[in-house]
């Protein structure tokens, strides 16, 4: 049987995973980057996008939707505006309640990822968070970032019920 919230999960999946590269990123596993790199390059790249991630996951668990697009990849901004991005964090992720604690337990680098068109060429790192929210306990967060004007930058997020 399921109750309401089990739907608003589902829905949450579904919902978010409309962010570009996500769907695609998450059937390129996070445990096994397609390109090497020599280790101090993609330990370098893998740290300094998780610490963008949590700033910017912190912009989404303060509300701030439209922010957080702002601050996305140009790729990411192509395919969603702002105000479907805010409306699908508001139906979406507000649900959820506030967060509790988030932990990194995956990243991998890429230098390509699947995308709706076709294999994207760039630097990527795509990362894990188990995360607990106060309506949702066990929660895994996949947020990919890619390296734009060498910054780390959003280009998808996906979460669901772990």
């Amino acid at each position: 049987m399921f109750t309401v919230q089990t739907r608003r999960i589902r829905r949450l999946s579904l919902a978010l995973c409309l962010a570009p590269f996500t769907l695609a990123t998450l059937q390129a596993q996070p445990a096994e980057a397609n390109t090497p790199a020599p280790a101090e390059a993609s330990d370098a790249a893998k740290s300094a996008a998780v610490e963008a991630m949590e700033k910017w996951l912190t912009l989404i668990d303060r509300g701030e939707y439209e922010r957080s697009w702002d601050e996305a990849a140009a790729s990411f901004q192509k395919a969603v505006s702002a105000a479907q991005w805010a409306a699908m964090l508001k139906a979406v992720r507000e649900p959820l309640g506030a967060l509790e604690s988030r932990k990194p337990v995956s990243a991998a680098w890429q230098t390509e990822v699947p995308s709706p068109q076709g294999i994207l060429k760039g630097e990527f790192v795509i990362a894990q968070f188990e995360t607990s929210f106060a309506n949702m306990k066990y929660a895994l967060e996949t947020v990919t970032f890619e390296r734009q004007d060498g910054a780390w930058k959003a280009a998808g997020y996906y979460i669901k019920p772990r």
